[in-house]
């Protein structure tokens, strides 16, 4: 297949639509772990989420999205290696960062 053959259209919509899922799960993934802070299911869902994403955005060219991701990433890492634990700033930040993913994606539409 060649370059010009791919539906770049067609890939943005399913990107934006598998995004949005992610988000919604990583959305519930943080209630869970407001509720239950020591949750490893939790983290590694939303770990694999934003990892998703990020590859994703990557391979779409969208740097800005796959940087924001990434970040959201590294304080997952800590959060699953237990550098850090699942505070109240920790998981308000998380939320606020998966806010922001959502507008970014809301931008590429």
């Amino acid at each position: 297949m060649e370059v010009e053959d791919v539906d770049r259209d067609g890939l943005v919509r399913l990107f934006l639509e598998e995004s949005g899922e992610g988000l919604t799960a990583m959305e519930q993934a943080l209630v869970a772990l407001e509720q239950h802070p020591d949750d490893d299911d939790a983290v590694q869902a939303l770990f694999r989420a934003a990892h998703t994403l990020k590859g994703n955005a990557l391979s779409l060219g969208f740097t800005d999205l796959a940087a924001l991701t990434h970040g959201l990433e590294d304080v997952l890492d800590r959060l699953r290696s237990g550098a850090i634990e699942a505070e109240r700033p920790v998981v308000d930040l998380l939320l606020e960062s998966v806010d922001a993913l959502r507008g970014m994606l809301g931008e590429v539409r």
